[in-house]
């Protein structure tokens, strides 16, 4: 009768660890996504990133 209830505690200990690990894994991907953006727009507002091919050149008239 002792392993029934050791077995349920620990399934219930494991299932709390499940629920644990999904809403962390589901606050990292939310802030992945948000840091993400951050370097997308700091890339965009850098020069240093920006594109290297040559900018056509104005033929004057």
């Amino acid at each position: 009768m002792w392993q029934y209830f050791e077995k349920n505690s620990t399934k219930s200990e494991l299932s709390q660890r499940v629920d644990s690990v999904k809403e962390e894994s589901l606050k990292l991907r939310s802030e992945n996504q948000v840091l993400g953006q951050y370097i997308e727009n700091l890339m965009a507002a850098s020069s240093v990133f920006q594109s290297t091919s040559p900018k056509p050149k104005m033929t004057k008239k």
